[in-house]
């Protein structure tokens, strides 16, 4: 946690087993994100993308957090920039989370989701053991643009994830005829597999998923 509020980095504002808040300001960004976890409430969603604020509506739901996100630029947004810079400071309070959960209840570490919506499939998996890294495959055809979005910018979103959490992501794009639909189901898969990681676990209590008791 760094002393002055005006530095550049990662700022953690408030940690408990049941909420998180986080603060990361760089030069192009300035994101706070709020987690909590108890009864369901009304979420403040202020990315400036209005396709991405309704993805993170869906893993919201879907992991049963509450998650509050507002991003800021000094100068001007850029997309791949805000998708990969909340992906960091969105990954870091779950990040926070999962330690101090995993140290003082033990949680699970690990968790898989399927995402369904139409005729859309998507299949995620996600290991919390400190081995950064995020993995696509793509069995449904590539569309290029999703409402506001390019979908290569919401493949960054699960890399500042990965990164910001320290986990490891795979998910599989299995169909979809509608972009929409393939990556409503995509962030809905995430967020089932998000929510089972962190469930409580006490056999692991002290550590985290792998034997080696860290994700440092």
């Amino acid at each position: 946690m760094s002393r002055k509020e005006n530095n550049l980095g990662i700022h953690v504002k408030k940690l408990g087993l049941n909420e998180v808040e986080v603060v990361r300001r760089t030069a192009e960004t300035e994101i706070a994100c709020k987690i909590s976890s108890g009864k369901r409430r009304k979420w403040n969603l202020d990315t400036g993308l209005h396709f991405f604020n309704h993805m993170i509506e869906e893993l919201a739901y879907f992991s049963r957090f509450n998650i509050d996100i507002t991003v800021k630029s000094p100068h001007f947004l850029l997309t791949h920039t805000a998708l990969e810079d909340t992906g960091i400071t969105m990954g870091r309070a779950f990040y926070e989370l999962a330690t101090l959960r995993g140290k003082q209840t033990g949680i699970r570490g690990f968790g898989s989701g399927i995402g369904i919506l139409d005729e859309s499939f998507v299949f995620a998996r996600i290991s919390l053991e400190g081995r950064a890294g995020s993995f696509f495959s793509r069995h449904a055809r590539r569309f290029g643009i999703v409402e506001d979005v390019q979908e290569e910018f919401l493949e960054s979103f699960f890399q500042g994830f990965a990164q910001g959490m320290r986990l490891t992501i795979q998910i599989d794009l299995m169909k979809a005829e509608d972009p929409h639909h393939l990556w409503e189901s995509c962030f809905r898969a995430f967020g089932c597999a998000l929510g089972e990681s962190l469930q409580i676990d006490e056999w692991k209590q002290g550590g985290i998923a792998g034997v080696k008791g860290t994700i440092d």
